[in-house]
């Protein structure tokens, strides 16, 4: 993995912006398509809103979801919303969105329907934006859970599964073994707290392994940390 410290915000988005922006221009060169998963929560909107003014050929573009709240798509809460407020504007007007909510009552039961979803229109991911909270869960495969296992299993043939961690709604999230796939992941984080979850978790044998160990301690995919301090 590297990681790459920046003093506030605003200096790691445009560094963030720059890296991303090349390699989806980069992929494009010699493809027809490029496609991107994207994590929601507050800590990237304003990234989103930048990468929406960059100039490349989104009609091109895949864009689809690491993880989704299992609520309806105008809900406050909603991923898909979000991206489409700060994404789906500007020059990214064009590209193709595909969500992970459908409209079944349940993620349980709905998530053939968004694995057959992604298996036919977003087969693999190239790049992905994700978040990590202090629990060190990234997309929404939060420690703990009665599935935590199947997601982060790297024989998973699922492209996702459902999530319901204690506490909070449920959701969908992509599996680890999906976004293995990827060309390469990233993981944009603030503050201090998830600094030290990061530094705890590259040691070799931390007490308590959480989830984002398994990012960390892999060799199929090359993760990037992009952390600011405030």
């Amino acid at each position: 993995m590297d990681f790459f410290a920046f003093s506030n915000r605003q200096a790691c988005e445009s560094a963030l912006l720059d890296d991303v922006s090349a390699r989806l221009s980069e992929t494009l060169q010699g493809s027809n398509q490029v496609s991107i998963a994207l994590a929601g929560g507050n800590t990237p909107k304003d990234f989103y809103s930048q990468l929406s003014e960059v100039e490349i050929p989104w009609q091109k573009v895949k864009v689809s979801l690491t993880d989704e709240r299992w609520v309806d798509v105008e809900h406050p809460d909603s991923n898909e919303r979000m991206i489409k407020q700060t994404l789906l504007q500007n020059e990214a007007k064009s590209c193709l969105f595909f969500g992970l909510k459908n409209s079944e009552i349940t993620p349980m039961a709905g998530q053939l329907r968004t694995a057959d979803l992604l298996n036919k229109a977003v087969k693999k991911i190239d790049y992905a934006i994700l978040g990590m909270g202090d629990d060190g869960h990234f997309a929404s495969i939060f420690p703990n859970m009665e599935n935590t296992e199947q997601l982060l299993d790297l024989n998973q043939t699922a492209p996702c599964l459902p999530a319901c961690p204690e506490g909070k709604p449920a959701r969908m999230s992509l599996t680890l073994s999906y976004l293995l796939r990827a060309k390469c992941l990233y993981v944009f984080v603030c503050g201090e707290a998830k600094r030290s979850v990061i530094e705890n978790m590259q040691q070799p044998n931390p007490e308590t392994i959480l989830p984002i160990y398994y990012l960390i301690h892999q060799d199929e995919c090359p993760v990037k940390f992009y952390w600011s301090e405030s």
